[in-house]
Formats: structure tokens, sequence, C-alpha cells
């Protein structure tokens, strides 16, 4: 009855950080779609400074840690540049948080967008060259259109990715369910009721993530071999 009790007086402050890692998880998902796709065209292009640029951006995020990025961007550029005089010393933590989300996540969704390109048969592109489609149309009503169904399930498991890694967000001092928790747990010395209330929050969102892309999949009919 104890715990039960300690969770119930913590939730409130506990769901305020929940709602703003939701807030934060939807923006970053949006924004490495949109980086991801840029990207991949950019891999596949017929120009090679595309192919070059997108290729160092993808191995660079890739290959360096999240938690070290997020202290680059948010603490290290300011210190060198304006940023905190431009965008205001409260504002442009948050919006470079979630721009180095955006990058990171955006390098792995690129090459998930470059192999559901890539895996729609040849074919198709022939055939819609064969009728006067040009590239961009060609891409724009028959590539992708494709290739989106065979990337709903690795980019599902991608956004639960941004999900999860959000919580990176606490050690740079950006306010998100983590972050509440352990103002919580400081004032209550209450770990473990908190951190198992944190972890159960957590597994309800990506759980329910996982199932309505599992609907959507269904409704759009993947094919799953």
């Amino acid at each position: 009855m104890v715990i039960l009790q300690v969770i119930w007086s913590s939730l409130p402050v506990v769901l305020s950080g929940l709602w703003l890692t939701i807030e934060f998880s939807l923006i970053a998902i949006v924004l490495e779609v949109i980086i991801g796709l840029i990207a991949a065209l950019m891999r596949l292009s017929n120009v090679a400074v595309l192919r070059w640029i997108a290729t160092a951006f993808v191995e660079l995020f890739r290959s360096t840690p999240l938690l070290v990025q997020l202290f680059f961007i948010v603490v290290g550029l300011p210190s060198i540049l304006p940023l905190n005089h431009i965008f205001g010393p409260r504002f442009y933590p948050i919006l470079g948080a979630i721009v180095t989300l955006g990058l990171n996540e955006g390098a792995y969704v690129t090459e998930i967008v470059r192999a559901g390109i890539l895996g729609v048969d040849r074919g198709q592109k022939e055939a819609a060259a064969s009728i006067g489609m040009n590239g961009f149309q060609t891409m724009r009503y028959i590539v992708l259109p494709q290739a989106f169904k065979r990337m709903i399930p690795p980019l599902v498991n991608q956004a639960a990715q941004t999900i999860k890694d959000t919580t990176l967000l606490a050690p740079i001092g950006i306010v998100e369910m983590l972050y509440k928790s352990q103002t919580v747990i400081a004032e209550t010395f209450k770990a473990f009721q908190i951190y198992s209330l944190v972890a159960v929050l957590y597994f309800i969102i990506i759980f329910a993530v996982s199932k309505l892309a599992a609907y959507t999949e269904r409704r759009l009919q993947v094919d799953k071999r």
C-alpha cells in the first residue's frame, strides 16, 4: 500500500514529464523522417557530391554516441557560436536537443528509406519510364508508395527507439519524464517505486506504438515474405 501511495502522489509530476516526452518524440520523429527521406534520395542520386554529403552525414551520426552529440550541439556549440543569444538561453537547449535527436535518428532512417526504395522491383521503374513518366513522377507515384509499405516495420522500430532515446535528454538538463522522476526521487527517496512507474509508462507507450504499426501493416496488406 505504501508503494501505491508513493506512486499515486508522484503521478501528476511524472505525467507532466510524460507529456513533454511525447511532444519531443513526435517532433523528433517527424524531423527524422524528413531528414531520412532527403538523405536517402541524396544517397541514391547520380550526383556524386550529393552522395558524398549524405554518406558523410550517415556515417558521422551513426558512428558517434547520441549522448556525445547532444552535449556537443547543446552545450559545446554555444561556447563558440552566439546560439543562446540568437535563440534565447532557455529555448536553444530544447531546440538543439530536438534537432540532434532528429539528425541522429534520421541517419538510421536514411538507410531504412534507401533499402525500401532499392527493394522496389526494377521493372516497376522501367514500366513507368515506358509510359513517359520522368524521374520525379516515377519516384512520387510508383516507387515511394510501394517502398513505404516495406518501410513501416523498421520505421516503427526506429520511432520506438526515438521515444526511448528521449531519456538521454535528462543528463543535458532538458525536462522530460526521466528528469521529472529524478526530481521526485530527490524529494521522496523512493527510487524503486518511481523508476518502476517510469518503466511502466514507457512500456505502455511503446507497446501501443507497436500495436498501431501492426494494425496499419495489416490494413495496407504488406507482403511479409
